[in-house]
């Protein structure tokens, strides 16, 4: 079946188009202006020029996604709200998913017993699957590690506030001690999210993991605060291949 998967970012979309075994990509810039009016011309223009027709349709956003429905997004504010009624397609099949809980179907295993995926790029995010499955909660907003609090010199903070790419540009963070500490950060909010689930794997994927300083702040922390009996038996890996995380576990969420 032919398909069209989306993973919406702050600063930039990638579509990928599968047609008869062959994979396409396409790159758009999106930014807290691009708005479902947008989303929808792209998607008229790339049903034309592919001849899409009675194909499967997956969208992931940066956000709080309930019943195929984004109810929030910091990054993408003019998404807030889109829906499967809001998307105008000929697609048989439509969803729309929070990116990270799609990234995570793209590598989670079912011999593991939990499994937990961390990004840190503009946000943070995580997602939680349990042998292989998504463990998202009870409203399908499980993971919001960064909007946990954090008591600092300066007061309470979300991890999101301390540890995300666009706090640390925000602020001018630039020093390996500043990135370092930062790091350190997450690796609080992650120690937390070690002692709860006791994971066998975790994955560390975003553009702030790639910052050595911030890295190493990160698993510093992470083994300093983090129960010893659990962190035996965590195994932690970088996501190789990030930039289609997404639309690889898009492609997993349409076949089933």
């Amino acid at each position: 079946m032919q398909s069209l998967t989306i993973d919406i970012g702050g600063t930039t979309a990638l579509f990928e188009i599968v047609q008869q075994g062959r994979t396409e990509q396409y790159k758009i810039a999106t930014g807290e202006h691009f708005t479902v009016d947008d989303l929808n011309q792209q998607i008229a223009d790339l049903e034309s020029d592919y001849g899409l027709s009675d194909y499967a349709l997956g969208v992931a956003v940066p956000g709080l996604v309930k019943g195929n429905q984004l109810v929030s997004c910091k990054i993408s504010p003019k998404l807030n709200g889109l829906s499967i009624d809001k998307i105008i397609s000929r697609a048989a099949k439509v969803g729309i998913y929070n990116d990270i809980d799609a990234g995570m179907l793209a590598i989670c295993d079912v011999k593991n017993d939990c499994e937990l995926l961390l990004t840190s790029g503009m946000g943070i995010g995580m997602a939680i699957a349990i042998k292989g499955q998504l463990f998202t909660g009870a409203a399908g907003m499980a993971g919001e590690l960064g909007h946990c609090r954090v008591m600092t010199e300066a007061g309470e903070y979300s991890v999101e506030q301390l540890a995300s790419g666009e706090s640390i540009r925000l602020r001018g963070l630039k020093t390996s001690q500043d990135l370092y500490r930062a790091g350190s950060y997450l690796g609080m909010g992650l120690a937390w999210a070690v002692n709860l689930f006791n994971p066998n794997r975790i994955w560390l994927a975003g553009q702030m993991i790639n910052n050595p300083d911030y890295h190493k702040g990160c698993i510093d922390t992470l083994k300093q605060l983090a129960l010893t009996a659990p962190m035996t038996e965590v195994k932690i890996a970088r996501v190789d291949d990030m930039e289609t995380l997404v639309c690889r576990g898009l492609q997993v969420l349409l076949r089933q």
